[in-house]
């Protein structure tokens, strides 16, 4: 089977959504696929054009393709569009699978009528900043929304996605839940020796409002009242970088957080760490949650639709309201200092990743429903036409 898999941003750029199709593309390799994953080259860094990978079991191949573009905006979307069509053209695949219902979406659907080959799209959030918002207000976004209807299959990955695609009109038979997975590590999280004397804690994300590091922020001078030399590190870059900066100068917490920026594999940064916090307003299914419990990180996140989908308050983790400094600080103390029953709580929740939302799963999953749809397109193509 070759599958094209068609993000424009893609690591090196770091994010939930870059992370989770990188991820995907090597299970579908170890499935047996030929996946080629195309996406716009970074203007920021030296990235080869190509690059290959073979799975240990040698079944299957992952190429990406980083297709040129330009820095000046709207002519770098025109350039990489003409050259995400040219590719589609010129390379036989049997399915294309595309992150978010943007340009991406416009042109594979459209090269994929022409060359006979099924597009699965995959929306990547919901809300103000969603993809369905996104086709309303958007520049071209109801004619792109328009195209994206006629794609033969949609990825929901949370029930939230699922309700604004139905609300927008996209055909509800057309729509297929599949959770985001991630890689179980073989060696679970251990605790550190010295951990009572400075335990550490770890956000991993975007810097952004909808994250409530905010919240965080102003909780962390109650947590250093009882654990004085504790640290925080907000792993991320985004627009609140600045406000962020500047809360922890007026709350005087120069000493006690860090902003170290983004990094590729923050996985050492979550096993150095005593605990994981999640303080977002919104999440659709937050990769690094994910990430944190199947490491095996004790966790403290906000009890919003997403993070409930994972965690079950005392089972796997420790929920709490958003927007409630006073209560984080309470349930992170909470954590630190039953940390017994803590750590117990984490060996749950990866359990319950293995089991439910590991990328090998999800990476099956996805190739049966690839199979059937291929399979009808097929079938479909191969009928003659109806009489006149």
């Amino acid at each position: 089977m070759k599958i094209a898999l068609i993000s424009r941003r893609y690591p090196p750029l770091i994010g939930g959504a870059e992370k989770v199709f990188s991820y995907l593309a090597r299970a579908l390799a170890a499935e047996g696929a030929d996946v080629t994953a195309l996406t716009a080259r970074p203007l920021d860094r030296e990235t080869p054009e190509t690059e290959a990978w073979t799975p240990a079991k040698g079944e299957g191949r992952l190429r990406v393709v980083r297709l040129g573009t330009s820095p000046i905006r709207f002519v770098g979307t025109l350039i990489y569009m003409r050259n995400l069509r040219r590719w589609l053209t010129a390379n036989p695949v049997d399915l294309a699978y595309v992150s978010m219902l943007k340009h991406d979406a416009y042109v594979a659907i459209g090269v994929g009528a022409k060359r006979g080959f099924p597009v699965v799209l995959r929306p990547e959030g919901a809300g103000a900043t969603g993809d369905v918002a996104w086709q309303a207000w958007g520049r071209f976004g109801p004619t792109i929304a328009k195209r994206c209807k006629r794609a033969e299959a949609i990825v929901s990955i949370a029930p939230a996605i699922t309700e604004e695609l139905k609300k927008a009109g996209y055909d509800p038979s057309r729509i297929h839940a599949l959770a985001n997975g991630v890689p179980v590590p073989a060696q679970p999280w251990k605790r550190r020796n010295a951990w009572r004397e400075a335990p550490r804690a770890v956000f991993v994300g975007r810097l952004a409002k909808e994250k409530g590091l905010d919240v965080l922020l102003e909780a962390w001078p109650m947590v250093l009242g009882l654990f004085p030399r504790a640290r925080l590190t907000l792993i991320g870059e985004g627009p609140e970088r600045p406000a962020l900066e500047a809360q922890v100068a007026r709350l005087g917490l120069n000493g006690a957080v860090e902003m170290p920026g983004a990094l590729d594999d923050p996985s050492s940064a979550l096993r150095d760490s005593d605990l994981f916090v999640l303080p977002s307003r919104e999440e659709g299914m937050s990769i690094a949650l994910l990430e944190a419990l199947a490491i095996g990180v004790p966790t403290v996140a906000t009890s919003i639709p997403g993070n409930r989908r994972l965690i079950q308050d005392y089972q796997h983790a420790r929920l709490v309201p958003p927007d409630d400094s006073e209560r984080l600080a309470r349930v992170i103390l909470d954590q630190w200092t039953n940390f017994d029953r803590a750590f117990q709580m984490t060996r749950a929740a990866r359990r319950r990743v293995q089991e439910d939302y590991s990328i090998e799963a999800m990476a099956k999953r996805h190739m049966e429903l690839f199979r059937k749809l291929i399979d009808d397109k097929q079938e479909t193509s191969s009928q003659p036409p109806a009489p006149c």
